[in-house]
């Protein structure tokens, strides 16, 4: 496991480019120290606590690449021990865990798992009310959620315009291909006009030729002009059919189109790839043996195509090349590590057409990625095949595709909305909530009367936990009394341009209301 995490962490490394790896060091950084201050204001935290967030903060922002969803709930873990959420933590791993989704399931599943530990930091507030909790549900939701959701539809328009652009150049790339077949038919065809105008030339020639010797003075004088005037007009189409050969020789590249390489050459092919500077070897295992052309072509086909790709899209990998004969097929197969990306566009055409030769030989293709990171192409090519049936086309159409993701991705947009508005109506709750059980109206106050009973009134008043300690301002506190006091509600204080902080005091004596007043607590 821990095996696969390093290789995986590495070959993103290893394709990352100087910019981004800048980028990612700067990040680690930044979060690392952000994430370091609060663990150091917390009174339990030791130098050990501190040195273990300090350095799985800094593992975290570069693991989020790999495990998006592992390193989000890591990072939830570690709010834990620093004294409550951090903003910025949360930022950072809720949009890759959104931007890098694979898995819903597990996506959910680690955000989930944030929800205890909202709860866990409770206890270094010490404020386990509704209010505190609703408030810390809010930010968890504005600072963990709303990034990942924004995210997660950043990634999938990116992917979507990604995939329009792939297939707007594979389109080219076909009506390319369409046009280049179209002109070579009709270069074929007009070759084919030519030659037999041609043959009709010579047949003529050779009809004059044969007059001569039968013929006098002014036929001959004739003969010969037809003669002169034909051979021109033979030379003039024999340069036409080579003008024409020679256009389609020029439009060809060096992909040795019809001519079967022999395995024999591949070590060639090797030391052309070293003289790039990249580390190439070359195993050969299995008794050699005579292959038919077709499979022969095959095999040497995948070993370059594998040694191409691999020089193109992963510049300075080292790559592996194996050719084994085995008792009933020959398999060649390419293995190259992780480098530097390929910076244009590709198509995949070339690993297309390899699949169809591989399927005409008979044998089977296999490309993609290896679990340690690395990109193998391989085909079993068998000694006597024949050719597999054509493969089905893919299911479904590219326009109906572009249809269900504008869809999903409209669907996204309204769970944008209603998520948006649920978090503006949580704080509006939570401003209702506050002015209910924290705050006393003037209402209230009017309705308290001196002589009334304690218990009554307390009935009427929020819980003596929500009651406002240390006030200084108000009178003097009658002797022998025990006073409480309870903030003005928002509304009042919207609407009362004094200066400081509206206050309500009750004090009580001998179980009945004994005084009351108002007064504004100064500003700090």
């Amino acid at each position: 496991m821990i095996r696969a995490v390093h290789d995986r962490w590495w070959a993103a490394v290893r394709g990352a480019g100087p910019a981004r790896l800048t980028y990612e060091i700067s990040l680690a950084l930044l979060v690392g120290v952000i994430s370091t201050l609060p663990a150091l204001s917390v009174e339990t935290a030791t130098t050990a606590l501190t040195v273990v967030v300090a350095a799985g903060t800094l593992v975290l922002v570069p693991l989020r690449l790999v495990y998006p969803a592992g390193a989000f709930a890591a990072g939830t873990l570690i709010s834990v021990v620093t004294g409550g959420q951090n903003p910025v933590v949360m930022v950072v791993m809720g949009i890759a865990a959104g931007y890098r989704m694979t898995r819903l399931g597990r996506t959910v599943a680690a955000f989930a798992f944030g929800v205890p530990c909202l709860g866990a930091t409770l206890l270094y507030t010490g404020a386990f009310d509704l209010g505190s909790l609703a408030i810390l549900v809010g930010d968890y939701l504005i600072f963990a959620v709303l990034p990942a959701v924004v995210a997660w539809i950043v990634g999938r328009r990116r992917r979507l315009v990604t995939a329009m652009h792939t297939r707007n150049v594979q389109l080219y790339d076909e009506q390319a291909a369409v046009a280049r077949q179209a002109r070579e038919r009709e270069r074929t065809r007009i070759a084919r006009d030519l030659h037999d105008s041609l043959g009709h030339q010579l047949t003529l020639i050779s009809l004059y030729t044969g007059t001569l010797a039968a013929a006098d003075e002014t036929q001959r004088e004739k003969t010969i002009g037809l003669l002169r005037t034909t051979s021109a007009a033979a030379m003039g189409e024999l340069r036409q059919i080579l003008g024409i050969l020679h256009e389609e020789n020029s439009e060809q590249n060096d992909e040795d189109q019809g001519v079967a390489q022999p395995l024999s050459s591949l070590d060639d092919l090797i030391v052309r790839a070293r003289s790039a500077g990249t580390e190439v070897t070359l195993n050969r295992d299995g008794e050699p043996r005579t292959l038919a052309p077709m499979v022969e072509h095959a095999a040497y086909r995948v070993i370059k195509e594998g040694v191409t790709n691999a020089l193109r899209h992963a510049r300075g990998g080292a790559i592996r090349v194996a050719l084994r004969y085995e008792p009933d097929a020959v398999i060649a197969e390419v293995v190259n590590d992780p480098g530097l990306p390929h910076d244009g566009p590709t198509t995949g055409q070339g690993l297309i057409g390899l699949g169809e030769r591989i399927r005409l030989a008979g044998g089977a293709l296999y490309h993609g990625r290896t679990p340690d990171g690395r990109f193998r192409i391989a085909a079993m090519l068998p000694y006597e095949g024949q050719a597999s049936p054509a493969p089905a086309p893919p299911p479904g159409d590219f326009t109906q595709q572009m249809y269900q993701t504008e869809r999903r991705s409209r669907a996204g947009f309204i769970a944008l909305g209603v998520g948006i508005a649920g978090v503006v109506g949580l704080c509006a709750g939570t401003v209702i909530l506050g002015e209910t059980v924290i705050t006393v109206d003037r209402e209230t106050y009017d309705a308290a009367t001196i002589g009334q009973g304690e218990k009554a009134v307390r009935n009427c008043l929020p819980d003596p936990e929500a009651a406002t300690a240390d006030a200084t301002g108000g009178g003097a506190i009658p002797a022998g009394t025990t006073c409480v006091d309870y903030m003005g509600s928002l509304i009042e204080k919207l609407n009362d341009e004094h200066p400081g902080d509206l206050h309500y005091r009750f004090c009580f004596a001998g179980g009945v209301l004994t005084a009351k007043q108002f007064f504004y607590e100064p500003d700090a």
